[in-house]
């Protein structure tokens, strides 16, 4: 996908970086504006973020001569050039090569001597991050994005393993996924888990696939029934319009894939495309669950997390408006 920045107002910068992406996972900056060629492009991840790292370490540093160098939420990319584009206009240029490691999370891009002034998104070509097949090792994504504010900012990603959901079904009674597992293989008695948010609660289905296929159906009647004595399920309170009577709470179920009894769980994600955040893109219908599985009155869906991560929510259904009375007269 190519796509310009959003019409919002912009932050205070001195340049615009168009952004080209590669299948490998590398980036290329290119710069017009006030950058000059011994300044460089600053890569800052932000802090304060629940990146929700399921494993991995920070290596950012510099690249200078094809090594990176220094702290782990920092990376200084050199600029060269300057080059003149068809337009008439200088052009310098910053490479972030597929090689060097950023951790998971959301990476401000700065420029200037100090590296204090935010550059603003150009023209982002994301075209090659779609449908990519990544290469050995930990699995890593990139997407440039522009944040709310008209900066420019990358998410990144950081899995080892990594269980990437493809094609989801909905049907009334619940959904099937498949996707390709990454980093380890399929064993038998492989499962996939449902953990509710908040709760210590689980449910576990059977998983098919071998080696890095992997498929498995998860019913919406077991995530809606309550536990004997149990009122409402923990988890985020429903908002205005989202009443389901009283006490009653919107549920998340987050999904791992357990690829053999007693292995650690894979959180069931989707990273390797170009959209940084998939809430309102992929929607999936939502279907009732009522008795004798649960407590009526649930509407349930799946969905993605902010960190694109794969979920199924439950939320409670609207009350029917009592009948209004009308007159006999």
């Amino acid at each position: 996908m190519t796509s310009r920045p959003s019409g919002r107002r912009a932050s205070p910068a001195v340049c615009t970086a168009d952004c080209i992406a590669d299948s490998a996972g590398g980036i290329t900056f290119d710069i017009t504006g006030a950058a000059r060629p011994d300044a460089t492009l600053v890569l800052r991840r932000r802090a304060g973020h629940d990146d929700g790292v399921p494993g991995g370490e920070a290596r950012g540093g510099e690249v200078r001569g094809g090594e990176a160098r220094g702290g782990g939420d920092e990376v200084r990319l050199p600029l060269t050039g300057p080059a003149v584009t068809g337009a008439g206009r200088s052009r310098l240029r910053a490479v972030l090569p597929s090689t060097v490691e950023l951790a998971e999370g959301h990476w401000d891009v700065f420029t200037g001597a100090s590296g204090g002034l935010p550059v603003r998104p150009g023209i982002r070509d994301v075209r090659a991050l779609i449908d990519r097949v990544p290469g050995a090792g930990p699995v890593a994504a990139r997407v440039p994005y522009p944040t709310a504010d008209g900066r420019l900012a990358l998410r990144t990603w950081l899995r080892a393993p990594h269980a990437e959901a493809g094609t989801v079904r909905c049907e009334p009674a619940g959904m099937s996924v498949e996707g390709v597992l990454y980093g380890a293989e399929l064993g038998e008695h492989a499962r996939a888990e449902a953990r509710l948010r908040g709760g210590g609660r689980t449910h576990r289905v059977a998983v098919t696939g071998r080696g890095g296929v992997f498929a498995f159906t998860l019913p919406y009647g077991p995530l809606a029934a309550n536990e004997p004595g149990e009122r409402s399920g923990p988890g985020e309170r429903s908002g205005p319009g989202e009443q389901g009577g009283p006490g009653r709470d919107r549920r998340h179920w987050d999904l791992w894939l357990l690829p053999a009894p007693g292995a650690a769980g894979i959180r069931v994600s989707r990273i390797l495309d170009d959209i940084w955040d998939k809430r309102a893109i992929h929607v999936y219908p939502a279907h009732g669950v009522s008795a004798p599985h649960g407590t009526d009155g649930w509407l349930a869906a799946p969905g993605y997390t902010h960190d694109n991560d794969f979920c199924v929510r439950l939320d409670p259904a609207p009350v029917p408006a009592a009948p209004v009375p009308t007159s006999t007269r």
